[in-house]
Formats: structure tokens, C-alpha cells, sequence
């Protein structure tokens, strides 16, 4: 029998509130009482005050003083600093596995960009795609070894998945459908700089993207 992960109640408030605004249940702006979001979670309200303290660690989460916590409200200007921090910690791996990608992790990465790239994009399958997306580059990172990459991307990640929630009923895509795949050839290609540089160009699409939808 598998051992059980042991969790708090901290852990318990955090992944409930957490799920919740990823699901767009609560949506951006939303007050997060500590009151109400201990009914909610089932634990008492010195849990839910840590875990509102680790979402707002993790950017889904503001506090405002005197005012109490809400879902964040992503803006161009939030979306443009953590995309700077996101190109940093990718190109990073991108040059890293230019270097030292497995054949194996190479056809990790392989299978999960032909999903990306051949599934139909639409309404009812914008949550898968978007949690393939959030896989893959989960994947390039986790491939460095670099547990602190690790760590930044995955909170970046969680801030990129709040912003494609809000608009998941109008989904649309702009870059090429060989897009991720062209990425993994290239990165295989051996060249730190221009795997860097695809990379790099792969991010700013993506930031494109979520620009226009916070514009449109």
C-alpha cells in the first residue's frame, strides 16, 4: 500500500482556494474572506490565514491593508514582470539542454509538443491543452536538475494558468501548429545561443497572447 502524504489543514485551505481560482470558481477581484474560505476549506480560520499568505507567495492571491486578501487581477504590467522572470528561467533551460538533454527526455518532451500541437484547440479542450502546455515547460525546467528553477517556474506557471482561465471560453492561437515540436528539434540541436534564442521567441508569442486577451 502506497504511504500516505501527510497534510495540514494549511495544506488542505491552500489547495482548495488555490483549485478554486484555477477553475475560474473564483474569479479575479473576488474577496477572499478568512471567515468564509474556512467554510469552504472545512478548517478554522489560523490555516486559512497561512495559506492566503503562501497564495500570495504564489501570485494568485493580493493583500490589500485594512482591506483583507483578494484573487489577483492580472494586468498587463503583472503579466510583463513575471514574463520577463519566465524568459529568464527558460532560456536558462533551453541553453542547459542544448547541452545535456537525454535521448529519453528528448522523447518526453517530443510526446508531449505533438499533443500540444495536434490537438484541435477549442472550447472543450482548452483545460487540457492548457495543462499540457503547463507540462511541457514544467518538463524543459525539471530537466536542468535545477530544483530553484524548478521551484520559479512552477509559481510563474500558476499565475499563467490564472490568466488563460479567465479566458477559456474564447480560446485562440496565433503561432504554429509545429510550434513546441520546432522547439524540441531545435533545442536538440546542440547550440545553447539558438536554442536560447527559440526559446526567447517562443516566450514573447505566448506573451503576445495573453497581452491581447487582457486588452480585448
Amino acid at each position: 500500500m502506497a504511504e500516505e502524504t501527510f497534510q495540514t489543514a494549511a495544506d488542505v485551505a491552500y489547495q482548495i482556494i488555490s483549485q478554486k481560482i484555477l477553475d475560474g470558481e473564483f474569479p479575479p477581484g473576488m474577496k477572499l474572506s478568512r471567515r468564509k474560505m474556512a467554510e469552504v476549506t472545512g478548517v478554522s480560520v489560523i490555516p486559512v490565514i497561512e495559506a492566503l499568505k503562501r497564495l500570495e507567495e504564489d501570485r494568485l492571491v493580493e493583500s490589500k491593508p485594512q482591506w483583507g486578501s483578494f484573487v489577483t487581477t492580472p494586468t498587463v504590467e503583472k503579466i510583463r514582470e513575471v514574463y520577463q522572470l519566465r524568459e529568464a528561467i527558460e532560456c536558462q533551460s533551453a541553453r542547459h539542454l542544448a547541452k545535456h538533454m537525454t535521448e529519453g527526455q528528448r522523447t518526453v518532451l517530443m510526446e508531449i509538443a505533438t499533443e500540444l500541437d495536434t490537438v484541435p484547440y477549442k472550447a472543450e479542450t482548452v483545460i487540457d491543452s492548457r495543462n499540457s502546455h503547463v507540462l511541457f515547460h514544467r518538463k524543459l525546467t525539471e530537466f536542468t536538475g535545477n530544483s530553484l528553477l524548478m521551484d520559479t517556474l512552477r509559481r510563474i506557471n500558476l499565475f499563467y494558468v490564472l490568466c488563460r482561465a479567465i479566458g477559456t471560453n474564447a480560446p485562440r492561437v496565433t503561432y504554429p501548429r509545429y510550434w513546441h515540436r520546432y522547439l524540441v528539434d531545435e533545442i536538440a540541436k546542440g547550440d545553447p545561443d539558438h536554442a536560447e534564442q527559440v526559446m526567447r521567441e517562443h516566450i514573447n508569442d505566448s506573451l503576445v497572447l495573453l497581452i491581447n486577451d487582457e486588452n480585448s
